[in-house]
């Protein structure tokens, strides 16, 4: 179903007092209070959702797909074809698309962590890194552990660095964040290559 710029409208309304009556704590939160915080009336309510479940279903969605939008691997390059400051496209787009939602990420990953979405978003990450493993055509001798456990690995880190700079108020820009996080993926966090004693 076409919704219309108003429809459209009242469901950003209502995604809007959700994160903010979630961010207040309220997590048993009714229709009434709902439509007061989004200034909207109970039947507008009921055109869209069912109960308050449903509207935290529809958030989840909403936001899910248009991340697993903007990691869509559209241009695949060989990890060769980079150049020392390209960034693949979808980091950047990792970035700017969490910026534009900063609200819903910093209320569903970091004040009241919800268990559902973050098991999705880590899901939607994982699926990403591996894909980018294969479509940048990595000898599997030039990688340092099983595929498996570099992927997991590499989106743990993500989830952090992530979470550390919503909780940072998203201090530096998109394009540092996914340049820094590139950089650390590929070749760790330290400028030397550690000696160690035998």
């Amino acid at each position: 179903m076409k919704l219309d710029a108003r429809q459209v409208q009242s469901i950003k309304k209502l995604h809007k007092a959700y994160l903010s009556l979630l961010l207040e704590s309220n997590e048993n939160m009714s229709i009434q209070s709902l439509c007061l915080e989004a200034r909207i009336t109970r039947p507008t309510f009921y055109k869209f959702y069912k109960d308050p479940m449903e509207l935290r279903l529809h958030l989840h969605e909403t936001l899910l797909n248009n991340l697993k939008a903007c990691l869509q691997i559209n241009n695949p390059k060989d990890m060769t074809d980079f150049g020392p400051e390209e960034l693949p496209e979808n980091m950047l787009w990792l970035f700017e698309h969490i910026l534009e939602n900063q609200l819903a990420y910093e209320v569903l990953l970091v004040n009241q962590p919800d268990g559902l979405f973050i098991k999705s978003f880590k899901e939607i990450l994982l699926k990403y890194i591996d894909d980018g493993v294969t479509t940048t055509k990595i000898p599997p001798q030039h990688i340092r552990a099983q595929r498996s456990f570099v992927v997991h690995y590499v989106a743990g880190a993500y989830m952090e660095s992530i979470t550390w700079w919503i909780q940072n108020n998203c201090m530096h820009d998109a394009s540092f964040m996914a340049l820094k996080l590139l950089e650390l993926s590929l070749h760790g966090p330290y400028k030397v290559e550690i000696q160690w004693k035998k």
